[in-house]
């Protein structure tokens, strides 16, 4: 069995044997067809290129974040334990304080004396810190007593 079909591979002879063919219209849809297949894989791949550093960023934050609290409540803990009562009384006492033994008032000519108490009840008042006083045991200032009195009788009505 012997062929006799010869089959030509010169360009010319190639085009004319491709069963379908494209005129221009077809090419230049074909071309704009995949130009904006690309344009949207390149807008795709932008966008999840930036959505992808975005959250990189914001993890790289978040452990900034940690660290920073981390560090903060280190310093929190030294100065608490800077602040504590012994550590205070040590240091004072390697600088060469100590408490106070023998205290003495030194009398200030022409010093102003706190003023009585106002109706308002905005005046100082003056104690005697030699008695035993509590809060309790103070009486409220006259404005505070007649606020209240008005706030029982409303809630009377």
């Amino acid at each position: 069995m012997s062929s006799n079909t010869m089959i030509s591979l010169r360009p010319e002879n190639v085009i004319r044997q491709i069963p379908w063919r494209l005129d221009s219209k077809a090419a230049l849809g074909f071309l704009l067809i995949l130009a904006i297949f690309s344009l949207v894989g390149w807008l795709y791949l932008t966008q999840a290129s930036a959505v992808t550093a975005t959250s990189y960023r914001i993890d790289a934050l978040r452990v900034e974040l940690d660290r920073l609290n981390n560090q903060n409540a280190g310093l929190v803990l030294e100065i608490a334990e800077l602040e504590a009562i012994s550590r205070v009384e040590t240091r004072a006492r390697e600088l060469g304080f100590g408490p106070a033994t023998d205290i003495k008032y030194l009398p200030v000519a022409n010093y102003p004396t706190p003023a009585e108490p106002t109706e308002a009840g905005y005046g100082l008042v003056q104690v005697d810190y030699d008695t035993d006083i509590y809060i309790d045991e103070v009486e409220p200032a006259g404005w505070w007593v007649e606020k209240l009195d008005a706030l029982a009788a409303w809630l009377e009505k």
